[in-house]
């Protein structure tokens, strides 16, 4: 099998490599990071006009159609880059959402808005006490005397800041699955902004009564369909927080080769040392080892074998979480003091790893679900 870029993904790789090149320096995305915002949205602005937020996405719906690499490949690019547009949550997340839940009116008039950039959304999938379960909902939609009540928690919603409405999904007491779509900007809940550890913002929220037209209902189904739907989508979503490790990773060792190239310690460039010498070589390997994976990750989603994607996809996330991260920290460690320095670009790109290998499960929670995926 030929797993190689063709000429259509080396030109949107190509594209989007020149794209940071010009506009995301380690300086300017300082400055963009230490900006009001008004920065960032001009960077997503330009980057709109590559046709990137239509990639995934239906050519019916206004979108270009592009596969499963096609994107993977885009963002590898942002993970090498260090790109601070939310993609992966102001995008891929809620038109995802919209593709897989909603009917056909509803896709063709939101995907459109988002494709555009006229609605900016995010999707609320994350609880206190889940762990890493996406499929656990215990924020409850309640009716009393005709009118619609939410009641519970959401947490770590990433690309909120920046969304116009939320999607908050919530269970009621004979299983239905809600999708409640609410004005970010209502003053009648509780949300709290915060800083996470890759520089991005994230906000929790609080419902506690909170109540919501039925027009708010963007959808309604049973909690079974929901799970099935939820999983694939967030099975798609770990490939793209992988290809986006892979990215990252794929940066960390380059920089590393260059700084051993030329930092000197006792009269000889260190990377003259054989024993730092195997250790790139070690380095070398495991991103390789990471880039199969991904490849037989994107493969699996079109087997249409939900056991298959599973398996491919934990693999995936158990490497990012064990091998990949040890080979972050390692070029770290050759760095020496400097890795973890602010100064130093190679430290933000552990950071983002490191949030990256947490995020839809780590290594114990892949490693069940890979054990358990026979007994389905």
């Amino acid at each position: 099998m030929n797993l190689s870029l063709n000429e259509e993904q080396l030109l949107i790789k190509n594209s989007a490599e020149k794209f940071f090149l010009d506009n995301l320096s380690f300086e300017q995305r300082n400055k963009i990071l230490t900006s009001d915002g008004k920065l960032c949205e001009d960077l997503i602005l330009k980057s709109k006009e590559l046709g990137w937020y239509g990639l995934p996405f239906d050519q019916k719906f206004g979108g270009l159609g592009g596969n499963i690499t096609d994107v993977m490949t885009l963002i590898e690019t942002f993970g090498a880059s260090l790109h601070i547009d939310p993609y992966i949550f102001s995008l891929l997340l809620p038109g995802k959402i919209i593709e897989h839940f909603f009917d056909e009116d509803k896709k063709s008039h939101y995907l459109d808005k988002i494709i555009n950039d006229n609605i900016k959304l995010a999707y609320c999938f994350a609880e206190p006490n889940i762990r890493f379960d996406i499929h656990k909902l215990n924020c409850k939609v309640y009716l009393e005397e005709n009118k619609y009540f939410l009641k519970g928690k959401k947490m770590l919603v990433l690309a909120a800041d920046r969304a116009n409405s939320i999607i908050v999904p919530a269970i009621d007491k004979d299983k239905n699955v809600y999708l409640v779509k609410i004005d970010n900007t209502s003053k009648n809940f509780l949300s709290n902004k915060y800083k996470i550890i890759d520089d991005s913002d994230a906000v929790d929220y609080e419902f506690d009564g909170f109540e919501f037209n039925e027009n708010d209902i963007l959808v309604k189904l049973n909690y079974e369909e929901y799970k099935k739907k939820i999983s694939i989508i967030f099975d798609y979503l770990t490939l793209a927080v992988c290809s986006e490790a892979l990215g990252v990773i794929e940066k960390m060792y380059k920089l590393t080769l260059e700084y051993v190239k030329t930092r000197e310690q006792f009269g000889k460039r260190i990377g003259d040392f054989q024993v730092i010498q195997h250790r790139m070589v070690e380095m070398y390997i495991i991103k390789e080892e990471m880039r199969s994976l991904n490849c037989s990750a994107q493969v699996s989603f079109s087997n249409n074998d939900p056991k298959e994607r599973i398996k491919s996809i934990s693999l995936n996330k158990i490497f990012l979480d064990t091998k990949a991260k040890e080979a972050a920290q390692d070029c770290i460690q050759l760095h020496g003091g400097m890795g973890v320095a602010n100064e130093m670009s190679i430290g933000h790109f552990f950071k983002k790893l490191t949030f990256l290998s947490m995020l839809f499960g780590d290594s114990d929670y892949h490693y069940k679900r890979y054990e358990l995926v026979d007994k389905i």
